[in-house]
């Protein structure tokens, strides 16, 4: 594993992704792994959210004012340069970790430049940090475009459901045709009801082939989880004993190579 990986967590909207992705930079934070890059590039740009960060300005809204102020931009300032500093000023900086929001995609009209130098920025930029953790839309359309940089583990999570199996049969197909260098892919099954985990086992390997992943984990359902995202509380902070954290944490400890090498 490089040592400074990025990881890619993707789903169908509601299963728990954005979750999964907070478990994955809190790990690494405990591990030590500072400073992190945690991008959110699903649309309903609630990263930030479980993080305990707020979020003021994202990419979408950089592309949209470059557009409606192409002809007021400052002297004397390259676009690419200028738009360069408009990524640098959408980061929020936290305690061991920045996060760099996405936002809602693009409207219409031509946005080739715009994405260009946004997509070469963003791959500068995510070399600086000792990990990269991003937090796809259930399409995987910023990896599939080239809006990021190569990703070593793609996390594929979903709940015990078809629907959300389904969308990673679709996600596995955009995996294998885009030039993206996976290492390796998990499967991560979140919210099981305690007791019923070979149930649900037997279940996934009914729907999804299990033998394309290097390892799955099953997480139960989690009402320390469910209070923390009720009240707007980071799962950065919530008690570590939390029972879909403690198996998450352990998951990660047996996997080799390691999360982060």
């Amino acid at each position: 594993m490089p040592v400074a990986p990025c990881i890619a967590v993707v789903g169908k909207g509601g299963v728990g992704k954005t979750t999964v992705s907070a478990f994955i930079i809190r790990y690494l934070l405990e591990a030590g792994v500072r400073p992190i890059l945690a991008v959110d590039a699903d649309p309903s740009v609630s990263l930030g959210g479980v993080l305990g960060v707020e979020v003021t300005e994202t990419i979408g809204g950089i592309r949209e004012d470059t557009r409606s102020v192409a002809g007021g931009m400052p002297e004397g300032i390259p676009k690419q340069d200028y738009l360069a500093l408009k990524v640098e000023e959408a980061i929020t900086e936290a305690n061991g970790f920045d996060l760099l929001t996405m936002g809602r995609p693009e409207g219409p009209g031509c946005y080739c430049f715009v994405n260009n130098v946004l997509r070469d920025h963003l791959d500068k930029l995510t070399r600086r940090y000792k990990a990269t953790v991003i937090d796809c839309e259930a399409g995987m359309e910023h990896l599939s475009r080239r809006t990021s940089r190569d990703v070593d583990t793609l996390v594929m999570v979903a709940d015990p459901t078809i629907k959300a199996l389904e969308t990673l049969k679709t996600s596995l197909g955009i995996a294998r045709q885009i030039n993206n260098k996976i290492i390796r892919k998990l499967l991560v099954i979140n919210r099981v009801p305690i007791g019923r985990e070979n149930e649900v086992s037997g279940f996934v390997s009914k729907h999804l082939d299990s033998t394309q992943f290097d390892a799955m984990a099953i997480l139960p359902q989690d009402e320390a989880i469910f209070e923390a995202e009720l009240a707007g509380k980071s799962l950065l902070t919530i008690n570590s004993k939390a029972p879909s954290y403690q198996v998450f944490r352990q998951f990660v400890q047996t996997l080799q190579p390691a999360l982060y090498a």
